[in-house]
């Protein structure tokens, strides 16, 4: 059966060959320790050419004293090992590389019992009431305390070198950590005092030439005591500035005067007579303007009203039908019956732009047969200027309407009489090409009776619409 300090010493080597050992344990002293160069691979066989450990690194008050030394990696001795056989000591980080092949004594190099070597708590709690220094003691740090506290003091030390913990990038002693955030750290979000616009220390000036509330200046130094923010600049400019450079509000009518805004009461009241002189200059040219325009519009809407005429008479003339409004229907009906006017004649129109030009007539107290009976229509061919272009005779199917008024659209009933030229020697006369004013006429003497023009609703408001229709299929344009 083991005793207990074999049983700790064979605990200890076990986990001295799985991983790095602390001061006391794993973990005591990570920041202490950084890698040591080696110059080779050690031989198991050659306990003092052994793997050498990371060096620890710190500094004593006072020289160390060999007897505190680790024989094979030459640095302090950390968890160490004492061989019963001769007394020396080994720190626990090497013991197992020592005992691997061949244990010898690295300083006697004669043999050694692994079970009879032991860890040497006693030493290890002397070495660690060794007086020791800040590693940063070159930096300033007057801290000095026993080995064992040496670790707490790094975690609280303000010499120990950092990064900034808002990823700038800059390195600096831990005491100044609160001053390089607070004026210059540029990742550090800070607060427009103006606008309380927050954002990075870096994007201060590029914030600063936009931030509607910084205080400005006032371009023209008028003075002013109260504060203009950048978003109030341009209204104080324009609207209040008693500096500012104005023009006389009557720049319009010749005033070219211009001064601060201060002084632009005082200029209109020196120059109040001279003012009223140009604004009835003003006023006196405005009328004779208005007169021009007067005369000028007049002519235009003279213009107007004939190209309207001309438009009007082009649509109607160049149409292949036309609508005949008939007024005052009852008295040109009496002047028939009494014979004063037995004809009355349409507006003439053309059978298109380039067509046959026509002619309508009407005797409203009938005609031949249909003499006082009834209303007959005719149609005249009438000389035209496309009429060395056209086909002559003139033989399109023509189509006369009286058109009924009723507002109920559904109730009209047009009466209509159609009538095709009959092409033919005798007819010459009434179809060929004109050779004079116009041809005779042909048509209806019996259109329409009286009875039934009366009886319906064709006469609406004393007026009568006739409408008449070429048809003009086949018709061909010179």
């Amino acid at each position: 059966m083991e005793n207990k300090s074999e049983k700790s010493l064979n605990e200890f080597i076990s986990v001295a060959k799985g991983k790095e050992e602390g001061l006391i344990g794993s973990g005591s002293l990570p920041s202490l320790i950084s890698p040591r160069p080696t110059s080779g691979q050690a031989s198991p066989s050659s306990p003092s050419q052994q793997q050498p450990r990371e060096k620890i690194n710190v500094t004593f008050v006072f020289p160390l004293d060999e007897k505190y030394q680790c024989p094979v990696c030459k640095d302090v001795l950390l968890n160490p090992v004492q061989f019963e056989e001769c007394g020396h000591r080994v720190c626990g980080n090497c013991f197992p590389s020592i005992i691997r092949v061949e244990p010898r004594c690295p300083i006697g190099m004669h043999p050694i019992d692994k079970d009879a070597s032991y860890v040497d708590k006693a030493f290890h709690k002397e070495i660690l009431a060794l007086d020791v220094k800040c590693n940063n003691h070159e930096w300033g740090c007057k801290w000095e305390g026993e080995f064992e506290t040496v670790q707490k003091h790094a975690a609280e030390c303000d010499f120990v070198e950092m990064l900034c913990s808002y990823e700038c990038g800059a390195k600096f002693q831990k005491r100044f950590f609160q001053k390089h955030v607070d004026r210059d750290c540029p990742k550090k979000i800070i607060v427009c005092p103006y606008c309380d616009d927050r954002h990075l220390r870096e994007e201060r000036k590029m914030h600063m030439e936009d931030c509607l509330k910084l205080p400005m200046p006032c371009p023209n130094k008028c003075e002013k005591k109260l504060v203009i923010t950048r978003d109030q600049l341009d209204y104080h400019v324009g609207e209040e500035c008693p500096k500012t450079k104005m023009t006389c509000e009557y720049e319009d009518i010749g005033c070219v005067h211009r001064c601060n805004r201060e002084k632009l009461p005082k200029h209109h009241k020196s120059e109040l007579i001279n003012h009223v002189r140009m604004l009835h200059g003003v006023v006196m040219d405005q009328k004779r303007e208005l007169l021009e325009s007067k005369v000028l519009l007049k002519e235009q809407m003279d213009t107007i009203s004939q190209q309207q005429k001309r438009i009007e008479d082009l649509e109607r003339i160049t149409n292949s039908q036309l609508i005949w409004r008939i007024d005052d229907y009852h008295r040109k009906l009496k002047s028939a019956k009494s014979g004063e006017l037995d004809t009355i004649f349409s507006p003439e129109f053309y059978t298109s732009r380039n067509g046959y030009r026509l002619m309508a007539s009407a005797c409203l107290n009938g005609d031949g047969k249909g003499k006082g009976t009834h209303l007959s229509v005719f149609i005249s061919v009438v000389q035209g200027i496309y009429d060395s272009l056209l086909k002559w005779p003139y033989n399109y199917r023509t189509t006369f309407y009286l058109l009924d008024q009723n507002k109920d659209l559904s109730k009209r009933k047009h009466i209509m009489f159609s009538v095709k030229p009959n092409v033919c020697p005798e007819n010459e006369p009434f179809l060929g090409r004109p050779r004079t004013n116009k041809n005779p006429s042909f048509g209806s003497g019996k259109f329409a009776a009286h009875e039934d023009i009366e009886k319906g609703e064709y006469i609406k408001d004393n007026t009568m619409f006739i409408k008449v229709v070429v048809e003009c299929d086949g018709m061909s344009e010179p």
